[in-house]
């Protein structure tokens, strides 16, 4: 039983994306999770980075489209990993199906033959 049906995604302005946050978002996609973004210590780019407004602007815009980048290429993963699952379970359906018409086919001899030799 799920009990979310969202999650925060806390970046932090300055680091932006590390390994631990792509971990997380990844878990928040495969669980089907709304993500929502919160980028965190804005203040420092202004007081320990020392960037103008604009620089600031400019290094949040470049976050954002790093965080964009990211679940672009996460969801394209996740979603060419299900299509390879769904061929790999179609071609063992096939084979099963080919399977059962094989056992199928020889039950149907040994009927024949059964019943030609009841004929005799």
């Amino acid at each position: 039983l799920q009990a979310c049906d969202a999650c925060l995604l806390v970046v932090d302005a300055v680091e932006g994306m590390g390994p631990r946050t792509h971990q997380v978002f990844r878990e928040a996609l495969v669980h089907q999770l709304i993500p929502v973004l919160v980028v965190n210590k804005m203040d420092r780019l202004c007081t320990h980075l020392g960037l103008t407004p604009t620089e600031a602007y400019v290094r949040t815009r470049l976050l954002l489209e790093s965080v964009n980048a990211a679940a672009s290429a996460m969801i394209t993963s996740l979603h060419n990993n299900q299509q390879q699952q769904q061929q790999t379970q179609g071609q063992a359906d096939a084979t099963t199906t080919n399977n059962n018409n094989e056992n199928n086919d020889d039950s149907n001899k040994e009927e024949r033959m059964q019943q030609e030799i009841d004929l005799w």
